[in-house]
């Protein structure tokens, strides 16, 4: 059985941040490269699943072109990858998502 993704209403909020400032701040060309490089590295967690380990069971995949980390947790039991955020690697670490 395949994994699904699951994205928080937290990390969803965060993608969408993202994109509106690339839009506001640079072009709709830069927002949609953003969106894609995000879609990119999502399939790649549904790929490979078990990327670097940040703080306890959260787990990191960056963004090929953009300073953005993908947190994630795994629910092996539901076969689910959960997207608990999408953090601008500028932020402190202190930032990285505990829950």
């Amino acid at each position: 059985m395949a994994y699904s993704i699951l994205i928080t209403p937290a990390a969803r909020k965060q993608m969408e941040d993202a994109t509106a400032y690339y839009l506001e701040h640079a072009s709709k060309k830069v927002a949609l490269k953003f969106l894609q490089d995000f879609n990119k590295a999502v399939a790649d967690i549904l790929k490979v699943r078990y990327f670097r380990v940040f703080y306890l069971n959260f787990r990191g995949r960056m963004l090929t072109k953009f300073p953005y980390i993908i947190f994630y947790t795994l629910d092996e039991e539901k076969k689910m990858i959960i997207i608990k955020a999408v953090f601008h690697t500028a932020q402190t670490p202190q930032k990285y998502p505990h829950t």
